[in-house]
């Protein structure tokens, strides 16, 4: 079937759209969207429709949807202002409004005919709580004018297509900071300015700078324009909390980084107990506003709870557990437990909560990467499944908690639905940075580096200020031989973002160099984290762990160094990699207290690959299923099958 309008067509055939003859690039769901709209383009489709059609049913949020739909919109140079092919009906779905030629048109065919009838759209849903609604309400209002006053530009290119007047529409919304007389309602603040920037997120004419971005500049005291220029943003929310007793003072200000002005600011004075009280016809005004894409009619997300202190100590544990990169290793396991703590005390208040049991599955999934034999995977893996598991039932819409479970898949070399778990999380929210860290560890642990610097990079997208997302993107580089690119991500990691775990990656590719110095280094600074050593009792055991890869008779001994180093819990990365033992490792990976996944995205490093060529190793591969997956999907770029149980690998 082929269609036609204006410059475009669609080709379903081919699986093409043209432009003046010529193939755009168009990713399938897009495609699939786009198409399913012009079969229908006599009607409007429903959201219940779409989601039958290109997800197959399976559970999406209306985040992925408008994503969808914002795609479809690009490639055609509309957008949501315009709406000159895609219209959106309010409360309904959509519909594809452009002047459609067909062949079945020309033969007098209904082309609708084997569709079926619209099904009833889904009701309202109940919006957040009523000071941050109205806040958003007027910050969209006021932008809102603004946009409406702005002539409209074109470009001089050879496209005719209208430039998005969005693009002048960058905003970041920055922490709102705690005036309480006891300074104790910091989370607070962060919680009403994470609300804000979630909201303001769904605006399709708004391009929202990420909570870890914008949170970077947390007690830096930078001036509006200092903070501007570093995030290249036109618009800026800030403002502060006050509370005394049962009533709180949320105050916010909407600013013009161009010009340094102020374009609005508003007090709201609320009693606490009602922080939820919000009526639909509020989210329907942001809507109208913003003139943003909704499917169902509303803007905002149903109350969490109605437990206000399950609510207070879900917002403290979640600022903490989302600050917990910013302190040394100690006091990083030292803030998780205390997240863990709040987070159980809040669904212990209410165990329908299911963002908090979310965030508690969260806590806990992530404590073995610090090393501490306190939480191993062992012990931690059943605690994060009972969770994720309890959240997902309340909502099996949460993007966090499919994440979760994508690593308890992995910790179990579950890899298949492993990569069904994480592919649903980012499917339910396209947002979230931390489940495409995720699907990236996911597709290095099972060697599709492909797939994996992919999903790193759109987490680096969402959150650029995140530093394992920069290591782990250099990693992959890395492991596939593109060294000049993995060196500016291990860099940026480690000295513009303090992630001194990234110095691990940084030694192997000094090792990689023959700098031996350098690897020294890296690694000595690394582990003064762990072992509680001096330094030169630090460069002593590096340097046995060098010697012995260069030369094979001195691997004795840097044996029993990572031997007495697994009993200890001090992080052995460096010793295998140096000591490429078939034997040694397999007795780690079956002890280790990380996750094993993560454990095997490290195996494609080139350092690693003669541990490919003993069959011990192989064997071991073949065993936890990996040849299975491979078989099934794809094999590791060095790699391939021989005969129908095993595979081969070569050396770079």
């Amino acid at each position: 079937m082929l269609f036609r309008f204006d410059d475009f067509e669609v080709d379903q055939e081919k699986f093409e759209l043209r432009r003046n003859g010529e193939p755009q690039h168009i990713e399938p769901q897009t495609f699939d969207f786009l198409y399913f709209l012009i079969r229908n383009a006599d009607r409007v489709v429903t959201r219940e429709e779409i989601i039958e059609e290109v997800w197959q049913g399976r559970i999406v949020s209306d985040t992925t949807i408008s994503s969808c739909v914002k795609s479809a919109r690009k490639i055609l140079g509309d957008d949501g202002e315009h709406q000159k092919y895609i219209k959106t009906t309010r409360g309904r779905g959509f519909q594809f409004v452009g002047n459609v030629d067909t062949e079945n048109k020309r033969e007098g065919k209904n082309f609708s005919d084997t569709i079926r009838k619209p099904t009833s759209h889904l009701t309202k849903q109940i919006a957040i709580y009523l000071s941050i609604a109205a806040l958003v309400f007027v910050i969209g209002l006021m932008l809102f004018n603004r946009y409406q006053s702005s002539p409209t530009t074109f470009t001089s290119s050879n496209s005719d297509a209208p430039k998005r007047v969005t693009d002048e529409y960058t905003i970041a919304v920055m922490p709102f900071v705690d005036l309480s007389a006891g300074g104790n309602q910091e989370y607070f603040g962060d919680g009403i300015s994470e609300e804000v920037l979630n909201v303001l997120t769904s605006v399709d004419q708004l391009n929202v700078i990420s909570r870890t971005t914008a949170f970077s500049f947390k007690g830096q005291n930078l001036s509006v324009p200092e903070i501007a220029k570093r995030l290249n943003v036109n618009y800026i929310v800030e403002g502060s909390v006050r509370s005394a007793g049962n009533r709180i003072r949320i105050s916010a200000q909407l600013v013009d980084t161009r010009s340094d002005s102020q374009l609005w600011s508003q007090n709201y004075d609320r009693e606490l107990d009602d922080i939820f009280a919000i009526q639909d016809d509020i989210s329907q005004q942001i809507a109208a506003a913003l003139k943003v894409e909704l499917i169902g009619g509303s803007i905002g997300r149903a109350a969490p709870t109605d437990n206000m202190e399950a609510y207070a100590l879900y917002l403290q544990g979640h600022q903490i557990f989302l600050n917990r990169g910013t302190l040394g290793v100690a006091n990083n396991i030292a803030n998780i437990e205390r997240a863990i703590g709040l987070l159980q005390q809040a669904v212990a208040l209410d165990d329908q909560f299911a963002e908090a049991w979310a965030d508690l599955a969260t806590s806990y999934i992530v404590m073995p990467s610090y090393y501490d034999r306190n939480y191993s995977s062992a012990r931690v893996v059943p605690l994060a499944t009972d969770a994720a598991d309890r959240a997902i039932r309340i909502n099996p819409q949460l993007s966090q908690a499919w994440a979760v479970k994508s690593l308890v898949y992995l910790s179990h070399l579950d890899f298949e639905r492993s990569e069904q778990a994480i592919i649903r999380a980012t499917d339910l929210n396209p947002n979230n940075a931390t489940a495409w860290l995720w699907q990236g560890l996911h597709f290095a642990a099972v060697g599709n580096q492909g797939k994996a610097i992919e999903a790193i990079s759109r987490a680096i997208e969402l959150a650029p200020s995140v530093p394992i997302n920069h290591s782990a993107l250099g990693m992959l580089l890395h492991a596939r031989g593109q060294l000049n690119e993995a060196l500016p991500s291990m860099d940026r990691a480690i000295n513009d973002l303090g992630f001194e775990a990234g110095r691990i990656d940084r030694a192997l590719v000094a090792i990689w160099r023959d700098n031996r110095d350098q690897a020294l280094d890296h690694m000595v600074r690394f582990l003064k984290n762990y072992d509680q050593i001096s330094d030169q009792e630090l460069k002593a055991k590096v340097n046995t762990y060098i010697d012995a890869y260069y030369d094979s008779n001195l691997r004795a001994d840097a044996a029993k160094l990572l031997m007495a180093d697994m009993k200890k819990g001090i992080d052995t990365t460096f010793g295998l990699y140096m000591l490429q033992d078939a034997k040694i490792f397999i007795d780690d990976f079956e002890n280790t207290f990380a996750n094993k996944g993560f454990i095997l995205s490290r195996i494609y490093n080139p350092i690693a690959r003669p541990l490919f060529k003993q069959e011990m190793f192989r064997d071991y591969l073949i065993r936890i299923g990996l040849l299975d997956y491979w078989q099934k999907n794809s094999f590791p770029y060095f790699c391939r099958p021989s005969g129908e149980n095993d595979f081969e690998c070569y050396m770079d």
